[in-house]
């Protein structure tokens, strides 16, 4: 018989965890594993370790003959048992791949979403998935089929696997409450090495210290690899065992470890100096934990990491100068891994000086960017002139345009858009306070704006321009406002948009958008459109995906139509998507019964292109 082998550092390491593990033990329990006295009969009573706490001591064995039995129903009575006979039935194991948190009544897409989709199909695109999209839509569905509840698709493969990429996947979206809820819902969870890997990521992310320790504590016994034994190192530094620390960290460079940063914030965690950091272009969630107990300042480039999860961090680390921190916030925010409510409170915690205060469209206009955003975000709150507030919200939306950023900084300052009352005198600013409504899904208030549009247009030529160039959006978002209008009126519409810049490409994305919802659209105003360039180029998904989303959607296999629809919009999202993209991912989603989902997407990409 060969001996098993033990590295040295588990050896070390274990040592002292079980020690104390054996020495905190109760005595009950302890005294259970001697057996029974000499001379006594053994008890045929439950384990008492599975007995709840109190309820040992006076536990009394329960016949077996006490517990009853159900009846065997009459179609499955047995007709060769004879009494006394005792049947012994197996139940089957629970799939921990099915495991989920939506049901179809919760938005989940149904427990036979992935009916006639094949496992090496959803193997092989899952793990590709936009998680940094911006699309609010976009990742609301990437959300709902992660957590829905649904049987494993056909095929053979490992059981756990799918569970395990489905809460990776949240974690790159920046999901904690996804991954948390899928994570307590999974069986044998804690069986699974790459689910307590991507929990204690989680918990150190959440600045949760104490859980993710717990965890280092009981993988350290059973794993032997780098990151439990680094996590165990900075649990044990934590803890003031800085002797333990540093033996692990020899124990390490031993083995060849090469991570700079982990032994410099282990050594600092010792000696109570704060650290430098120089450069941590890719932080790992262990690293931003032991920084931010280090009180390290994170440096500049520990954003250029595009993970949403990171961006966080750092967003809410104090650790991190206040210009880093707004920068990663709008992006965490931009990606949906961020609370909105949390980048209002870092908005208002922002220190301005009263030259700033007072002319704050002065400072906007001078320097763009989130300090800039801030800024106004103040002005918007504390101006009581509605003219004023509309001002600086229409400044912080222009600028957020300009920056990739305008779906995130609508959610921002929504509350103060709604506060603005709908008036005359802000008839300039109905155009944008009606597109903000629409991205944010709010069409009842959008509606009061385009009454006074349309009430104005009797007798105003700029509003009644306003109101012809809005209610192409109007209708593709199902507003009953545009009821009356119909795609005839792209006539009118075209009149007063050819001469403007990039006319040809928003109309040709908004004849597109109205073809994935069978809007006829005239024939003169595709052929107005012929004397532009015959050949563009675009970036289009694979033919083999193209092909499959098709099929997806003609044979109702949705959770596949969601997944291609997906990838066919990329990273880039319905603002980036061609025409032709966005109506095939429109009418796909739409056969597949989410109308208002692909009214949401083709929203976005209208007020994306200036429409």
């Amino acid at each position: 018989m060969s001996a098993s082998r033990v590295s040295p550092f588990r050896k070390s390491l274990c040592t002292v965890v079980l020690a104390a593990v054996v020495l905190a033990a109760p005595g009950g329990v302890w005294a259970q594993r001697q057996g029974p006295p000499a001379g006594k009969p053994l008890r045929l009573g439950p384990p008492l370790g599975l007995m709840p706490a109190g309820e040992a001591a006076d536990a009394t064995p329960v016949p077996l003959t006490a517990v009853p039995r159900a009846a065997s129903p009459p179609w499955q009575a047995p007709a060769t048992m004879s009494p006394g006979t005792i049947q012994v039935d197996t139940l089957s194991m629970i799939d921990p791949d099915t495991a989920g948190v939506l049901s179809e009544d919760e938005g989940g897409f149904g427990i036979a979403m992935w009916a006639g989709t094949g496992r090496a199909l959803v193997d092989t695109l899952l793990p590709r998935l936009p998680v940094n999209a911006t699309s609010s839509t976009m990742r609301d569905l990437m959300r709902r089929l992660l957590l829905s509840t649904a049987q494993v698709p056909e095929g053979d493969s490992e059981s756990g696997g799918l569970v395990a990429l489905r809460v990776r996947l949240l974690a790159a979206m920046g999901d904690t409450g996804g991954v948390n809820a899928l994570l307590k819902a999974t069986p044998g969870r804690n069986e699974n090495e790459e689910l307590m890997r991507i929990e204690a990521d989680a918990r150190f992310l959440a600045n949760d210290n104490a859980r993710a320790c717990a965890l280092a504590t009981g993988q350290i016994r059973e794993q032997d690899s780098p990151y439990w034994q680094k996590a165990f190192i900075f649990c044990q530094a934590l803890a003031g065992e800085n002797d333990k620390a540093a033996l692990g960290v020899a124990l390490l460079r031993e083995l060849g470890e090469e991570d700079a940063v982990f032994f410099d914030l282990v050594g600092a965690l010792a000696s109570g100096k704060v650290p430098t950091i120089e450069s941590l272009p890719d932080p790992s969630p262990l690293h931003l934990a032991m920084a931010r107990a280090a009180k390290a300042q994170l440096p500049p480039d520990v954003i250029s990491s595009n993970r949403p999860a990171v961006l966080r961090t750092v967003a809410v680390s104090p650790n991190a100068p206040v210009e880093l921190r707004l920068e990663a916030a709008e992006r965490a925010a931009a990606a949906g891994a961020l609370a909105v409510d949390t980048l209002r409170q870092l908005y208002t915690s922002v220190s301005f000086s009263d030259e700033e205060l007072t002319n704050p469209l002065s400072k906007a206009e001078a320097e763009s960017g989130p300090l800039s955003r801030a800024l106004l975000y103040r002005t918007s709150l504390v101006q009581t002139v509605p003219a004023a507030q509309a001002e600086a919200v229409a400044r912080a939306l222009s600028l957020a345009r300009e920056g990739g950023r305008y779906a995130s900084t609508v959610r921002v300052f929504m509350p103060v858009i709604k506060r603005i009352p709908p008036s005359a005198e802000l008839l300039w600013f109905a155009p944008e306070a009606v597109r903000a409504l629409l991205i944010n899904g709010d069409r009842e208030t959008a509606l009061v704006w385009i009454g006074l549009l349309r009430a104005s247009s009797l007798f105003n030529k700029e509003a009644r321009a306003a109101l012809n160039a809005l209610l192409p959006v109007v209708r593709l978002a199902g507003s009953g406002e545009a009821q009356d209008w119909s795609p005839d009126g792209l006539t009118g519409w075209w009149e007063g948009e050819k001469d403007k810049e990039g006319a040809r490409q928003r109309a040709a994305l908004l004849y597109s958008l109205f073809g994935a919802f069978d809007e006829t659209v005239p024939a003169a105003s595709w052929e107005a459109l012929l004397d532009g360039p015959q050949r563009i180029t675009v970036a289009m998904p694979s033919p083999a995906l193209w092909y499959r989303l098709a099929s997806a959607a003609d044979n109702a296999r949705v959770g596949e139509t969601v997944l291609l629809a997906l990838l066919a919009l990329g990273e880039g999202g319905p603002g980036q998507a061609d025409p032709v993209i966005l109506r095939r991912v429109l009418a796909s989603l739409r056969g597949s019964g989410l109308e208002d989902e692909a009214r949401a997407l083709a929203v976005e990409a209208a007020v994306a292109a200036g429409l």
